[in-house]
């Protein structure tokens, strides 16, 4: 007997890109899987958000749109969809990106992998700010143990996996919700958290076309708070992975404290060339009292 395609809630966040929201939904509708629930999270966006996606639901029942009652920002926004997801696999994609047709089907193709698998993410092609494209890659095997892709993950800052992934939901419930304490970086941390418990999928191939962000978007090497939140993540979870190897958690400790350092100091040079002199002395003092900062986590 022939098994039934599985049903797939898709989460889309979105705000205040209408402009580019079309050409998403597009390419999430024409999906090659085609049992889906489109679900998109608007995060009461200030402009056509609303009459667009009203528009698509309208012309596809498969899209329920939801706006927030207020602006709850990622990690908030990102728990009000997931509670929505009537499915056991779980797709988190963002607006502005544009995937494949084949994104949800190789995608659920490796999450059945293994029963074990709590996420599977992909490479991506990004486009830059000059419109030219790179193609993101990692030398992974189609299935790796968690716990080591975690280990890789804490030695290295830039986190390998992208805000866009398929879950189990069972992985979300058990782990807990994305941590609102980081509203931009909460991914992250999330990601990090079913890591320690499952294991991760990975497709090589660029499925997902990442476009370029706002100029003055809040994630950008500016800004102190997203810093302290990377900062906050990965000590946080080198401390919940390594409690039981205390010397491999100080050799990760002073690791982490030097690429942290790196980037601290590149944002402040980040500053200092664009002339944001008052933004370069609030990166001095940050930077000059980050050894009280880093002490604290090993306390």
């Amino acid at each position: 007997m022939k098994e039934p395609i599985p049903f797939v809630s898709i989460c889309l966040l979105t705000y205040h890109r209408a402009h580019e929201l079309p050409e998403t939904i597009d390419s999430i509708l024409s999906q090659t899987h085609s049992n889906f629930e489109l679900i998109i999270n608007d995060d009461r966006s200030p402009d056509e958000t609303e009459s667009i996606c009203q528009n698509f639901e309208r012309k596809d029942s498969r899209v329920k749109y939801f706006k927030n009652h207020k602006n709850l920002r990622y990690a908030e926004n990102q728990n009000a969809a997931l509670k929505r997801a009537s499915s056991e696999y779980v797709a988190i994609l963002h607006d502005g990106d544009i995937y494949k047709a084949d994104l949800i089907e190789k995608w659920l193709n490796a999450l059945n992998d293994d029963p074990e698998v709590g996420l599977v993410f992909n490479a991506y092609r990004a486009i830059r700010d000059d419109g030219t494209e790179v193609i993101y890659r990692e030398n992974l095997s189609r299935i790796t143990k968690g716990s080591s892709f975690l280990d890789y993950m804490l030695t290295r800052i830039d986190s390998p996996i992208y805000g866009i992934v398929m879950i189990r939901k069972s992985a979300f419930t058990c782990v807990g919700k994305f941590d609102q304490r980081f509203p931009t970086l909460a991914d992250i941390d999330m990601w990090m958290r079913i890591l320690h418990r499952y294991n991760v999928a990975y497709v090589n191939e660029p499925l997902i076309e990442i476009h370029p962000r706002e100029k003055e978007h809040h994630n950008n090497p500016a800004n102190i708070n997203v810093r302290t939140q990377l900062e906050h993540i990965y000590l946080m979870n080198a401390s919940r992975v390594y409690q039981k190897d205390l010397k491999l958690l100080k050799k990760r400790e002073k690791n982490l404290e030097r690429m942290l350092s790196r980037r601290n100091w590149r944002s402040f040079f980040w500053c200092l060339k664009r002339f944001r002199l008052k933004q370069s002395a609030k990166w001095g003092k940050f930077i000059l009292s980050s050894r009280a900062r880093y002490e604290s986590f090993s306390r």
